[in-house]
């Protein structure tokens, strides 16, 4: 879980760039560069090959444009990862590049898993062994950016479905008809929390923090990719470059910084103004898969290298894992309602697969163990709702969702992690 500056800081920080700028925050694209790790040795590709980032140039392609997504996957993963590749390669995508540490050596089931599959385009898939990703803004990881050959990156995590507009065949359409440089799309939440995924289209969903984007790989800096608030949500851009973009993506939020100083900031602000009122689409956010796929989650599903059973939760009365918490929140809420139907289904489990993995992750010692454990946990999960549902019944609500962070700890009462915890 990302952690923000201590507030004293934070706020002292706000103001003095408020004083140096004539009182504006600085654009996203401005921001003073925090470099990556200096280690730039770049990723190992399955074939064990060793990339220089230094010496990896790339000319981009005039016509038609060429789309590179990454992405990473685990194990925890796979049960829902065929139709994430599936739904991208139908977009267009051309190329997919999966991340982790050390694929062959310590993922070889899930590679063997993912080369098992078959996808509706000819698109190729190619592993990427990295050494230091930065799992909060992964575009960060030294290598990864060099590695791509593509004209555009695509940043997402395997449980967020691009959906374009209905009028739009594809991603090589999108840019065609409606050209720029950064593609915002917004979140849209879709969460089931029963212990086997009942999800089908059209899907009902609510409005959430902003969401993903894609990128012209040529506007990114390299080899060091800058420190961003928010991370990956936000497009790393190079200095004083004349930008396009496409999208909603407001995520400010006024914050009173206390009577002392009388007055209201904007924080976080906007990224980059978008030059058309066109929509490039909506980032539909499969949050939540099923019980099954928060238990692989909140596990952080790794073969058993750090393995604590379901039931040692359940020991301690009070605690409630984040992830739950969560989810009870993003199931329970009804405001800024949505649906979701890009005219198919888009997310599928393969259900004996997602199985097997959640009693793995279980952890107890037994499969009739296992079961039981997992039923404890989700009935202590309802439990917790119940009691969250009776706040939210009378007023509560975290301040400035969906303008703000679901899972960052702020300590500043900003997020709707520091509401959860706020309630106890």
């Amino acid at each position: 879980m990302a952690k923000l500056l201590p507030p004293c800081v934070l706020v002292l920080g706000l103001l003095l760039l408020r004083a140096v700028r004539g009182f504006q925050l600085p654009k996203f694209e401005d921001d003073i560069s925090v470099e990556a790790h200096e280690d730039h040795a770049g990723p190992r590709r399955h074939s064990g090959e060793l990339v220089s980032v230094a010496a990896a140039t790339h000319t981009e392609s005039r016509a038609p444009p060429s789309f590179g997504l990454f992405v990473r996957v685990t194990e925890a993963d796979l049960p829902y990862f065929a139709s994430f590749l599936k739904h991208y390669a139908l977009l267009g995508v051309n190329k997919f590049y999966l991340m982790n540490q050390r694929f062959e050596e310590d993922h070889p089931e899930l590679v063997a898993y993912v080369k098992n599959m078959t996808l509706p385009t000819p698109a190729a898939i190619e592993f990427l062994s990295l050494d230091n990703i930065m799992h909060d803004d992964p575009v960060r990881t030294p290598g990864l950016v060099a590695a791509i050959g593509e004209d555009y990156i695509i940043n997402v995590d395997a449980d967020e479905y691009w959906v374009l507009p209905e009028n739009v065949t594809d991603l090589t359409a999108l840019v065609q008809e409606h050209p720029a440089d950064i593609y915002y799309m917004r979140w849209i939440m879709v969460v089931s929390d029963e212990l086997e995924s009942e999800l089908s289209s059209p899907y009902a969903a609510n409005v959430g923090f902003p969401g993903k984007w894609m990128a012209r790989r040529s506007i990114i800096p390299q080899p060091n990719v800058p420190f961003r608030m928010f991370g990956h949500h936000v497009v790393p851009t190079k200095t004083g470059a004349e930008l396009q973009t496409l999208g909603d993506y407001k995520y400010g939020m006024n914050w009173t910084v206390g009577e002392k100083y009388n007055m209201s900031i904007q924080i976080f602000g906007k990224a980059l103004p978008a030059y058309d009122s066109f929509s490039p689409g909506y980032m539909a956010h499969f949050w939540c898969r099923s019980f099954y796929d928060v238990i692989l989650k909140t596990q952080r599903f790794n073969k058993g290298e750090t393995c604590r059973s379901l039931s040692s939760y359940l020991k301690n009365l009070t605690e409630v894992p984040e992830r739950l918490r969560t989810l009870a929140f993003l199931s329970l809420n009804t405001r800024d309602p949505m649906t979701v139907d890009a005219g198919r289904e888009l997310m599928q489990v393969d259900t004996a697969l997602e199985q097997k993995l959640v009693l793995e992750a279980a952890c107890e010692g037994s499969r009739e163990a296992d079961v039981e454990s997992i039923k404890s946990f989700h009935t202590s999960y309802l439990k917790y709702k119940e009691h969250l549902g009776e706040l939210m019944a009378t007023g509560a609500y975290p301040e400035h969702w969906p303008e703000t962070s679901l899972s960052m700890d702020s300590s500043l009462g900003l997020t709707v992690t520091d509401w959860l915890y706020s309630l106890d």
